[in-house]
């Protein structure tokens, strides 16, 4: 079995994708770090990652979230949201980007279902790419801004922008001619019950939609709409792990998840485009 640090040369040799922070330059393999012909050398991480970052960012994001968001998918509340992207995408090998991957469950999900294809997943979280280096797949893990990212122009034949602010001149130049955006949005029915606990109006929809039409033409669109059964300990992780809930104090998340619902609405948006 391969370290996470060998997965992680492993998928950067077959990516070949790397970009310097710092220059531009291709950034290679020189003993356990990288480095581009300037020698701007950026070091790997132990644990199996890179950090574009020139310093520490501080996020809501934390890794409280972060693992109860991996007990969440591990329930697999969010299979019907994979199924659908992988369905979204053309035929052939694939060249991944998750963008603000988190934890990734869902580059993992779609890596783990096809041998051919190859990825790299980046956050600004540094919690969340330590808890995507202990995810099965082989891929390119790397903390680093979605305004910035560390990989060469034309990279990627298709990115994954589930949840996540976009970024789309970036997204542009990393994507290979011709390749896609998968966008994904909230319905208004995502996660109701939670907004209902809290007095909270169903989710407004329509502007992430209006802004990605101004950016981007859409291909093919579908939306994801299913209610799963919950437990108290599920309905408590879902409490903690959605950004909704990330004004509240640990008390108040707390109260909250000790008045559980009886099941959960996942109500996605996805958008396939061309930038």
């Amino acid at each position: 079995m391969l370290s996470k640090r060998e997965k992680l040369y492993q998928a950067a040799e077959e990516l070949n994708a790397l970009r310097c922070p710092v220059c531009g330059g291709s950034l290679m393999r020189v003993g356990d770090d990288f480095a581009c012909e300037k020698w701007h050398r950026v070091n790997v991480n132990r644990k199996g990652c890179l950090n574009f970052l020139s310093a520490p960012v501080d996020s809501c994001y934390d890794a409280a979230l972060f693992q109860a968001r991996r007990r969440v998918f591990a329930s697999d509340c969010y299979r019907e949201v994979a199924d659908a992207l992988e369905a979204m995408l053309p035929p052939g090998a694939q060249r991944l980007l998750d963008a603000g991957c988190g934890d990734g469950w869902y580059l993992n999900a779609l890596l783990q279902k096809h041998a051919d294809w190859q990825g790299a997943g980046v956050d600004i979280s540094r919690d969340a790419i330590l808890q995507a280096t202990d995810q099965p797949c082989t891929a390119l893990w790397c903390v680093g801004d979605l305004r910035k990212l560390p990989f060469r122009s034309g990279a990627f034949t298709a990115i994954l922008d589930v949840l996540t602010p976009a970024s789309y001149e970036e997204f542009r130049r990393v994507l290979a001619p011709g390749g896609l955006l998968l966008k994904v949005y909230p319905g208004s029915e995502y996660l109701r019950e939670i907004r209902a606990a809290r007095g909270m109006e169903p989710y407004a929809e329509g502007q992430v939609e209006a802004y990605l039409r101004e950016k981007a033409n859409i291909v093919e669109e579908c939306r994801v709409m299913v209610s799963h059964a919950v437990t108290p300990e599920l309905w408590r992780d879902f409490v903690w792990m959605t950004p909704l809930n990330q004004d509240l104090t640990d008390e108040e998340k707390e109260a909250l998840a000790q008045r559980p619902a009886e099941t959960v609405t996942v109500d996605l948006h996805i958008a396939a485009v061309k930038l």
